[in-house]
């Protein structure tokens, strides 16, 4: 097993399999990553527009300044940093955030993905950098709940983050056989190990479901749901899993994750159901029924009610069977969307 701390304690009367962060990656499916590591020297201040995905940024050595836009906060980012950009706003790295920034697109111009470039004859910052796009819909349950700069605070945590940043840049110096799919790979555990050091360290003070997963009864209510989405979830029996009493859990449950019980396991069963209706030949019925509904028509009001539209027509859509709208549904609902140098 790749991880080495778990945000699920199984409490004695349920014992889920299911480990929901690790499922709403791998259900995210990125489209691309986009890797490399770049060594700056003098003065520079690169702008980034808003961008699709999350962007991870890790200092290996030297210091720079990150600002996003709309956010009064600048960030000071220093050797062993590495930080989570999920909002999609522009953002600006600078050695001075005084200094007029040069746009990305210039900067990077033809620029190989797996590449390692020196600007300005570099040794003031070296830093990795991933562009991860995703699929809609479980990226946004993945995202969309996140601080806009999501960045670990614990030494012993970025000690270990530190590590993979050495060795990602490693495979990308080196450039041995297979470097791309194990900086691929290595950039993916440095996503879920910072998305979980920062849940653990600001879990108190936020709520959602990620931030949920640090607190051991609502964690195992969140991963029996991710576990059986289609049983017969009620607010009771998810109580019972988490050895809590009914009312107790409701409240607690609500004010950790941010909505009802019953709520997020239709949130997560529509997300299920858009997942499988993109697929060649899904049938609405056979959908509904892997889901637990009892009829078609309950399963296609509950997934309009979600989605914004009935769910033949979101696998129309999702097949490329018809133009997609291109935007969420009205009130914020989910819409259905190298190595540069080898070694010798």
């Amino acid at each position: 097993m790749i991880y080495d701390e778990l945000f699920i304690f199984p409490i004695r009367s349920f014992k889920p399999s299911m480990d929901p962060l690790s499922e709403v990656i791998r259900q995210s499916r990125p489209r691309s990553i986009t890797v490399g590591a770049t060594d700056v020297g003098g003065d520079l201040a690169i702008r980034f527009p808003a961008h699709e995905g999350a962007y991870l940024y890790c200092v290996e050595s030297g210091e720079c300044w990150l600002r996003v836009e709309g956010e009064a906060q600048a960030f000071h980012l220093r050797a062993g940093d590495c930080v989570v950009l999920p909002s999609g706003r522009g953002f600006m790295l600078a050695s001075d955030l005084e200094l007029p920034p040069r746009d990305a697109a210039v900067v990077f111009a033809g620029r190989p993905n797996g590449s390692i470039e020196t600007y300005n004859g570099g040794g003031r910052c070296m830093m990795f950098a991933a562009h991860f796009e995703f699929e809609a819909g479980f990226s946004r349950f993945l995202l969309g709940g996140l601080d806009t700069v999501v960045r670990v605070q614990d030494p012993e945590a970025k000690a270990r983050l530190r590590e993979a940043i050495g060795q990602m840049i490693d495979e990308l110096q080196q450039g041995r056989s297979g470097c791309e799919l194990v900086v691929d790979h290595l950039a993916h555990i440095a996503l879920v190990k910072i998305l979980r050091f920062h849940a653990s360290e600001v879990a108190h003070t936020r709520s959602g479901w990620l931030y949920a997963l640090a607190d051991a009864r609502m964690g195992v209510a969140i991963a029996a749901m991710h576990d059986a989405p289609s049983r017969r979830w009620t607010v009771a029996s998810l109580a019972s899993a988490s050895a809590m009493s009914r009312t107790a859990f409701a409240t607690r449950f609500r004010s950790t994750v941010g909505m009802t019980p019953l709520d997020y396991l239709t949130q997560l069963r529509m997300l299920i159901a858009a997942r499988q209706l993109a697929e060649p030949g899904a049938r609405v019925a056979k959908v509904a029924q892997h889901l637990g509904y009892e009829s078609e028509s309950s399963f296609s009001a509950a997934f309009k009610r979600a989605m914004g539209m009935p769910p033949r027509r979101y696998a129309q859509q999702a097949r490329g069977d018809i133009p997609a709208p291109g935007a969420l549904a009205p009130g914020g609902r989910l819409g259905p969307e190298s190595c540069a140098a080898r070694g010798s």
